[in-house]
């Protein structure tokens, strides 16, 4: 056999070894690929938290909105708690608006949309509450307590319930492998849950405010069906509405004065220059983070104490 090595047959070698390189980079490229895509930690409904500036609203302040919350994800921050991981904002355009579609998958928690009559008679803030699913602020202020009273005693918190809570929230998310992190993590969990409860408490002192004109009312489908309550799409639904009147289902952003900031510099309707018939909506999304979804209540109070003197 003649293995004399030959200066063809190095370049030959060299030739053949620098294809089997590519393939063996490529091969390894989507194998680290397909390892961070398993083991990647994926983000649930709650641990994001989205608003939106709807189309009637001017499209320049939704970042300074954004910084007034001093968003701090991952950490104990000014509005939301540890577990809040990604806060985002997006303006939504008339020409294709595409609320529908991020709510399909869950993706929102909040919305500054308008109150004002259109020329059609219609209302965008009714129009909203009417096709998705938006919490009203009384319905939401009774989950809240309900959901936190599973940690109270009559002394207080019990911090092993709410530790014990979090080994079973938390079962598997890799964030929390070390018994160090799981540690740090469910001391994480104790200042959430007291955070909340100071933020309900917050929030209920603003729902018994007696500031006018503070809460946008509505009784749901009453636009949908034009008040009939006969109208074969919408009218079985208003009916049953209709029982309990109209709700408070969202705050009149132009009605918090007297805070340290002015909430007309922040939202604005259109090109009037004015918060007035802004609306802040709130979405129910409970059934898909339940243990998140009272951040919502966290996001209205950190506005109302920079817009208003309703909470001292």
């Amino acid at each position: 056999m003649d293995s004399k090595l030959t200066k063809k047959r190095l370049s030959d070698f060299f030739s053949y070894e620098w294809i089997l390189t590519l393939i063996v980079a490529a091969v390894a490229i989507v194998a680290m690929e397909l390892i961070y895509t398993v083991s990647a930690a994926r983000l649930s409904t709650g641990q994001k938290f989205k608003f939106y500036l709807d189309e009637d609203l001017s499209s320049f302040e939704s970042y300074s909105v954004y910084e007034l919350l001093d968003v701090k994800t991952g950490e104990n921050g000014k509005t939301f708690s540890y577990d809040v991981l990604s806060v985002e904002t997006e303006n939504l355009n008339s020409s294709y608006n595409v609320l529908s579609v991020r709510l399909s998958v869950q993706e929102g928690d909040a919305i500054f949309t308008s109150a004002a009559e259109k020329e059609d008679k219609s209302v965008r803030a009714k129009t909203l509450i009417d096709e998705f699913s938006v919490y009203d602020l009384d319905g939401l202020y009774n989950s809240a307590n309900e959901y936190l009273s599973q940690f109270k005693t009559a002394e207080g918190f019990d911090e092993d319930a709410i530790r014990a809570y979090f080994d079973k929230r938390m079962k598997g998310d890799n964030r929390f492998r070390t018994e160090t992190e799981k540690e740090e993590g469910r001391e994480n969990e104790i200042a959430r849950i007291k955070k909340l409860a100071k933020d309900v408490e917050d929030f209920g002192k603003l729902l018994n405010s007696e500031t006018e004109n503070l809460f946008y009312y509505y009784t749901k489908y009453e636009q949908a069906s034009n008040g009939d309550v006969n109208d074969k799409n919408y009218g079985a639904a208003y009916e049953k509405t209709k029982e309990n009147g109209a709700l408070r289902y969202g705050i009149n952003m132009a009605v918090l004065t007297g805070g340290k900031k002015n909430v007309s510099d922040y939202l604005k309707l259109g090109d009037t220059g004015s918060a007035e018939n802004v609306v802040l909506l709130l979405f129910d999304f409970s059934s898909f983070q339940y243990d998140l979804q009272f951040e919502s209540i966290s996001f209205v109070c950190t506005l109302v104490r920079e817009f208003s003197d309703i909470l001292g």
